[in-house]
């Protein structure tokens, strides 16, 4: 899923338009609607309510003037001007570019072959990801997702870091170019150091999207991660 926040606000000001300017219901029909709320009913613990501003959205919100990037980050994470949004989700890059809307890789290509000195390239910029967290970290947000869609294409067994495919290592998954597991792990976990070193501290991290997917942009078959073998053998360096 690409999460696109202003297209989402565009949507909700949009249907509260409509609701607006809808016939209002009799009260006839306003009374037969029962709704009872019990405070002391628990069912599940919230941690909070985030957003996302990956795919390069950052970036746009990034190139508005002064004005207009405070603006939008105060209706994101304001608790007094917008919705306080205390979870930010970014997208950790695979692609080889950052043209379109791709997110580009810390590693956009291969150091020929999973047991080869790895050769990171980090912009500290992340398509304006960095600028997004930074500004969160100053509203107080404490909670940040950093997802991959995807592994590099050179991971993977189709060659791509989009149109599906596997991780090369896993469960069914050979390649000619060998296991790359724990060069994905370690690949993850660098990506949490540029975090930490520019003052952001990455709460969770997420190896797949939507896993069963196979789609045009950046997707993975990786459902078979899950296994104990990648948990617990592919142990990454230490964070």
């Amino acid at each position: 899923m690409r999460p696109t926040i202003f297209s989402s606000a565009l949507v909700s000001a949009v249907s509260v338009a409509a609701i607006a300017t809808a016939e209002e219901p009799s009260l006839d029909r306003r009374a037969a609607a029962a709704i009872t709320v019990s405070p002391d009913q628990k069912y599940q613990i919230v941690h909070g309510f985030g957003m996302s501003e990956t795919f390069q959205r950052a970036n746009q919100l990034h190139a508005m003037s002064t004005e207009n990037q405070r603006l939008g980050l105060d209706l994101l994470f304001s608790m007094t001007k917008g919705a306080g949004f205390s979870i930010l989700r970014n997208g950790i890059g695979s692609s080889p570019d950052s043209s379109s809307d791709h997110m580009v890789s810390i590693q956009p290509k291969s150091p020929g072959g999973p047991d080869a000195t790895p050769k990171y390239v980090w912009d500290g910029n992340d398509n304006s990801q960095v600028w997004v967290s930074q500004e969160a970290v100053k509203y107080g947000v404490k909670t940040f997702y950093a997802d991959a869609w995807s592994a590099p294409g050179y991971m993977k067994t189709n060659g791509n870091d989009a149109n599906g495919g596997s991780l090369c290592g896993v469960s069914g998954s050979k390649c000619s170019s060998g296991d790359w597991k724990q060069a994905y792990a370690d690949y993850l976990v660098q990506y949490l150091k540029y975090y930490r070193e520019v003052g952001v501290n990455i709460t969770y991290v997420g190896f797949l999207n939507e896993p069963e997917l196979t789609y045009v942009y950046r997707s993975s078959l990786n459902l078979v991660l899950f296994s104990p073998p990648f948990l617990s053998n592919s142990a990454p360096s230490s964070y």
